[in-house]
């Protein structure tokens, strides 16, 4: 059964997910300062009724070109990181280097 809801509500509940979708922004600017803090949480599609309330509709656009920014970020960060790891796996296979460790002593 679908209850419609009261004009203050759908705003509260319009609120609350562009808070949610805000922190999860946040933190994937965060995760681009410190690649080490990777906490990927569940997210699933908060149920709204009607368009953005007026008043949310600036919040929300930014909120996309945030979105829309790191997401190029780490795009661009990833695609680094796959040209590197095949890099080093050119360099393993080009050395014959096996998945044994190698400790050097530099002290000697």
């Amino acid at each position: 059964m679908n209850v419609t809801k009261s004009a203050p509500t759908r705003h509260l509940y319009w609120e609350t997910a562009l808070d949610r979708l805000e922190l999860d922004v946040i933190r994937a600017e965060r995760m681009l300062d410190n690649v080490s803090v990777l906490e990927l949480e569940p997210w699933d599609e908060p149920e709204l009724e009607g368009p953005v309330p007026a008043d949310l509709v600036d919040r929300a656009l930014e909120l996309r070109a945030r979105q829309e920014r790191t997401l190029t970020t780490l795009a661009d960060q990833l695609g680094a990181i796959a040209r590197q790891h095949a890099f080093a796996e050119r360099v393993d296979r080009a050395t014959g280097r096996t998945d044994q460790p190698v400790y050097l002593d530099v002290g000697a």
